[in-house]
C-alpha cells in the first residue's frame, strides 16, 4: 500500500488556531482565609398525611473557628410537627445569617447529596408559602448541587454559602478522621432510633443494632448505661462531626497553604485545587488548546474512552496483585496536542500515512486476532473491544500501538494537531518528589492535587445546566430545549437540568419557529456563551486516557509473553501469576517504586474474581479483602463468594443508597436487597468459543465501566 504524503492530502475548509489556558500570576497570599465554618444536620424517618415515608430534621447546628458550636434540637423549641421540623432549620438559618458570619463559607459533608435536599426545600416554600425572604443562588454541576448562596432580603448586605466538602475531601468523615489524626473523631451513634415519639428518650443504651454495622462491639459494650439520653447524645455527637470536619477542613487548608500556596476556600473542587496551582506555578508558556468548538468537541469525544476493568480468569491461586504508581499523571507527561489543528481527508483508497499522523481520526481495521483487544468501542451497556473488522474513531497514539501487533489499518479522516512537548512534566514531577517525601495527611493532599489535575479538562463545554425555575421558565425550557432531569420542589419552583443550547427537533413538536427562536435569543454563535462554556480541553483528556491504556496494554502483552497469565484489571492494576520477582526479571523497567511503575500491593493465596471490581482476596498473611460494586461487602460472606464461582449461585446482597424526593425535601436511606448475578463472566467463555469471520464484528470478550 502507499500514501500520498501528508501534504498532497487535500484539506478540507477548516483550520483551527486554539485559544490557549492561560497562567494565572498572583501574588502570594500573606495569610489563609478563616472566615469558614461547618454545618450538619440530623434526620429521622416519619410518616406524611398520604402515608409516604420521609425523613425530616430534628436537630441540626454550625460552628466556625472562633466560636463554640450553636446547636438546636427540636423538641426545645417547638412541639413535634413536620412544621416544626422547617421552624428548626429556619431558625438556624437565620442565627447563620448575621453579620459575624457575612460572605463566610459553610462547608456541609455530603451535601449535593443529603443535606441541601432538607435545607433548599424548605428555603424555597417558605419563599411561597409563608414571605419571600431568602435570595437563593444556587450553583449546579451535572445534576449536583456544589454551592448555595443564601442572602436575607431584609438585609441583603449579608450572605452566607454552603458548599460540599466531599468536593475537597471525597472520603468518610470517619477516615478523614483517621487519615489527618484530628483530635476529635466522629463517634458512633445509633442513626436509626429516633422517632417523632422517643425524642425526649432516657434509659437503657438502645441494642446495638440501632448503630452502623461497622460499630465497635468493644467500645459499645464498655458504654453501656442506664441513663442514656437521646437529646445529650445526639447533640453530643453532632458536636463531635462538627469539630472533626472543622478540625480535617483546617489541616487540609493548612497543607494547602504551606507546602502549595493555595488557599482552600478559593475553590469548590479539588480538580479546581489542581488546576489553580498548574496555572499558578507551572504553565509559564502554556500549549493547551482549550476546545471551543462543537463540532470539534463531538468528534474527538468520540475517541475519548475510559479505564478498562475486566475479569479475565474468575478463579486463581498464588497470584500477585500490582498498582501503576500514577498511572495518569506520569502518562500525562507524554507528548500532547499543541494549539495548531488541521482537518485532514484522503479521497482514495490508500488511506492516511498513519505515521504522519498526531491527533484524533476516523479509521477502518481488522484485528489480529490477540486474546487482548486493543481498541475500544462504546456500547450501550459500555466498552467493548473487539476483534473482527469494524471502524470507529481513535487517538493516533492508540492506533500505531494496535498497528505494532498486527492490527491492519486504514486511516480514512480526522483532525491533524501539532505537538506540545512537556505541558505538565515539572508539575508531575515536582509533586511526585514531594509526595515521596511526606507522610499522612500531607502526602494525601499531594496524591489529591496529583490525581485531580486532569478533570478540569475533560469537562464538555456545552455541559448540561442544572438550575432551580419557576413556572414560567420551565414552561419555555420545556418547549426549547432538551431537558435531562425534572424534579418538582413546590408548585412554583423545579429543578431542572437541561442542554442549555435550543433544539431543533423540540421546537418544532411544541410548533416554535426554530430559526425564529435562535434570533430571539441572540444564540446563533454558542461558542460566545460565556456562562456556558467552560476552560476545558477534551483533547488532553483524551490523549492521557489513551497513553493510559497503551501503558495498561503493554503490561498486559509482557506478561503474556513471559508465559504469565492476567486474571483481573483494573484501570491502574492487575493480578497475574507471574511472581514479583519473575516480573522484575522479565520487565525490569516496569517494577518499582518510581513514576509510573508497577509497585506491588498483595501477594494472594487464593482469589475469587465474579465482576468488574467485585472480588474476594485471601492474602498469604491472612488478610481477607472483599470488594463489591454496588452492594455492601459486609452482607457477603466469604462463602457467598465462593459460591458464585464454584457452585454457579447467585447470592443475595444489600444495597445501602439514599432515595431523594425533592417535592418531600427528605433523603430516605434504603437498605435494599439486590441479586449479585454469578455468571457476570460468562461473556469471555461463550465467545471464546466463537470462530472470526472476515467481515463481522465478533466481540470475544466485553468490558463494562
Amino acid at each position: 500500500m502507499t500514501h500520498k504524503p501528508l501534504e498532497a492530502i487535500k484539506y478540507v475548509d477548516f483550520k483551527k488556531s486554539f485559544n490557549q489556558e492561560k497562567s494565572r500570576k498572583t501574588p502570594p497570599q500573606p495569610m489563609s482565609n478563616p472566615n469558614y465554618g461547618v454545618l450538619d444536620l440530623e434526620t429521622f424517618v416519619d410518616t406524611n398525611e398520604n402515608g409516604e415515608r420521609y425523613s425530616r430534621v430534628f436537630a441540626l447546628g454550625f460552628l466556625t473557628k472562633t466560636k463554640n458550636p450553636k446547636m438546636f434540637y427540636l423538641i426545645d423549641y417547638f412541639d413535634n410537627t413536620s412544621s416544626s421540623s422547617y421552624k428548626l432549620v429556619l431558625k438556624c438559618i437565620d442565627e447563620m445569617l448575621n453579620y459575624a458570619n457575612s460572605n463566610y463559607k459553610f462547608y456541609v459533608h455530603n451535601l449535593g447529596r443529603f443535606d441541601i435536599i432538607f435545607l433548599q426545600k424548605i428555603l424555597l416554600d417558605y419563599n411561597l408559602n409563608v414571605k419571600d425572604k431568602y435570595v437563593l443562588i444556587p450553583l449546579y454541576r451535572d445534576n449536583k448541587i456544589l454551592r448555595l448562596v443564601i442572602r436575607s432580603k431584609e438585609n441583603r448586605s449579608i450572605k452566607i454559602s454552603l458548599v460540599d466538602s466531599m468536593n475537597l475531601l471525597n472520603d468518610k468523615l470517619e477516615k478523614l478522621s483517621e487519615d489527618y489524626n484530628v483530635k476529635t473523631k466522629k463517634g458512633y451513634f445509633p442513626y436509626s432510633l429516633g422517632n417523632k415519639h422517643n425524642l425526649n428518650y432516657e434509659g437503657l443504651t438502645p441494642h446495638i443494632s440501632y448503630y452502623n454495622s461497622n460499630i465497635d462491639k468493644e467500645w459499645y459494650y464498655s458504654t453501656l448505661a442506664l441513663n442514656w439520653n437521646l437529646r445529650s447524645e445526639t447533640l453530643n455527637s453532632l458536636a463531635k462531626d462538627l469539630y472533626s470536619l472543622l478540625d480535617v477542613l483546617q489541616k487540609f487548608q493548612s497543607h494547602l497553604f504551606i507546602y502549595h500556596n493555595l488557599e482552600m476556600t478559593d475553590c469548590l473542587t479539588i480538580s479546581s485545587l489542581s488546576k489553580n496551582k498548574l496555572l499558578k506555578y507551572y504553565l509559564k508558556d502554556s500549549k493547551i488548546p482549550l476546545i471551543n468548538n462543537n463540532t470539534l468537541f463531538n468528534f474527538i469525544y468520540s475517541a475519548y474512552f475510559g479505564g478498562n476493568t475486566e475479569v479475565y480468569k474468575p478463579f486463581g491461586r498464588n497470584l500477585t496483585y500490582l498498582d501503576v504508581n500514577s498511572l495518569y499523571p506520569y502518562n500525562a507527561i507524554n507528548t500532547m496536542p499543541g494549539l495548531e489543528c488541521n482537518w485532514v481527508e484522503c479521497f482514495d483508497d490508500n488511506g492516511l500515512d498513519l505515521d504522519q499522523l498526531f491527533g484524533v481520526f476516523h479509521a477502518e481495521l481488522l484485528t489480529s486476532e490477540l486474546y487482548l483487544g486493543l481498541l475500544p468501542l462504546k456500547t450501550n451497556t459500555g466498552l467493548i473491544f473487539p476483534n473482527g473488522n469494524f471502524d470507529g474513531i481513535w487517538t493516533t497514539i492508540e492506533l500505531q500501538f494496535a498497528r505494532k501487533y498486527g492490527y491492519k489499518i486504514k486511516v480514512l479522516k480526522g483532525y491533524q494537531f501539532s505537538k506540545s512537548e512537556n505541558v505538565f512534566k515539572s508539575y508531575v514531577e515536582d509533586l511526585s518528589k514531594l509526595k515521596n517525601e511526606l507522610t499522612r495527611s500531607k502526602r494525601r493532599v499531594i496524591k489529591n492535587l496529583l490525581n485531580n489535575f486532569l478533570g478540569r479538562f475533560a469537562l464538555n463545554f456545552v455541559k448540561p445546566i442544572t438550575k432551580t425555575e419557576n413556572k414560567r421558565m420551565l414552561d419555555k425550557i420545556l418547549a426549547t430545549r432538551v431537558v435531562k432531569t425534572f424534579k418538582e420542589f413546590n408548585s412554583e419552583n423545579f429543578l431542572l437540568t437541561y442542554i442549555p443550547l435550543l433544539d431543533k427537533e423540540v421546537c418544532e413538536s411544541h410548533n416554535i419557529d426554530y430559526y425564529k427562536a435562535i434570533l430571539n435569543e441572540r444564540s446563533h454563535n454558542i461558542e460566545k456563551i460565556v456562562n456556558v462554556f467552560q476552560d476545558t480541553s477534551i483533547i488532553i483528556s483524551g490523549f492521557t486516557t489513551a497513553y493510559a491504556r497503551v501503558h495498561m496494554n503493554q503490561i498486559k502483552l509482557d506478561i503474556l509473553t513471559a508465559g504469565g497469565l492476567f486474571y483481573y484489571s483494573d484501570t491502574d492494576s492487575i493480578v497475574t501469576d507471574l511472581s514479583l520477582d519473575k516480573l522484575k526479571e522479565v520487565m525490569p523497567e516496569k517494577v518499582g517504586k518510581e513514576l509510573g511503575q508497577l509497585k506491588f500491593e498483595y501477594q494472594i493465596s487464593k482469589g475469587y474474581f465474579i465482576s468488574n471490581k467485585t472480588y474476594a482476596l485471601f492474602l498469604d498473611d491472612g488478610t481477607i479483602i472483599k470488594k463489591g460494586k454496588g452492594f455492601s461487602t459486609d452482607s457477603v460472606s466469604l462463602f457467598e463468594y465462593e459460591q458464585m464461582y464454584l457452585y454457579s449461585q447467585s447470592i443475595e446482597a444489600n444495597r445501602i443508597s439514599g432515595k431523594i424526593n425533592y417535592s418531600l425535601g427528605s433523603v430516605m436511606i434504603d437498605n435494599k436487597k439486590i441479586i449479585i448475578d454469578w455468571n457476570s463472566y460468562i461473556k469471555r467463555e461463550k465467545a471464546m468459543t466463537l470462530k472470526l469471520i472476515f467481515g463481522q464484528i465478533l466481540e470475544l470478550y466485553t468490558m463494562i465501566i
